[in-house]
């Protein structure tokens, strides 16, 4: 028996279709999560050849600070819940790179003292400012995408594949 008939084929088809639609769907929801998940990161350093970049980076790495240089921009980034903790371990080696007010220091001591103080400030911060606020607001967003998408494009396409008869 040969079971090659036009039918057989085309029923085959419509699964390699409908397996190819949800890995798709798949990928989609995957690249959505991970971009909703990502940390997001601040600069800390504008122009790296400005600055001892080697030096930079002993001292966050020594005091466990993640980063992220962008080598083509020269531009060195950190974790924003770390930035002040960064721009102060800076500011104890001798960097002192962002502070208020830099003309009415005069010396290393005071504006270490500055960030520290600033540091250890809790500040009442908008709810838009919150460090969780950005994170939810990209897990919403991401949730909102993937709800369309299923409903405009996923839903559509397998109800076309499943039930080819109606129109």
């Amino acid at each position: 028996m040969d079971n090659s008939s036009p039918n057989h084929t085309f029923t085959i088809s419509r699964q390699y279709l409908l397996l190819a639609i949800l890995a798709v769907s798949i990928l989609v929801c995957i690249f959505i999560i991970s971009w909703a998940r990502a940390p997001e990161y601040r600069p800390l350093v504008q122009d790296m050849r400005v600055v001892d970049a080697v030096k930079i980076v002993d001292i966050l790495e020594m005091n466990d600070i993640s980063y992220r240089a962008e080598l083509s921009e020269h531009i060195l980034y950190v974790l924003k819940r770390d930035a002040d903790k960064a721009r102060l371990a800076l500011a104890r080696a001798g960097f002192v790179l962002e502070y208020p007010d830099k003309a009415l220091f005069t010396g290393l001591p005071e504006a270490c003292t500055l960030l520290e103080d600033q540091v250890g400030e809790k500040k009442v911060k908008p709810l838009w400012e919150q460090p969780w606020f950005m994170q939810s607001l990209r897990l919403l967003t991401g949730a909102l995408v993937m709800i369309v998408f299923i409903l405009a494009v996923i839903r559509p396409a397998l109800s076309a594949l499943i039930y080819p008869q109606k129109k």
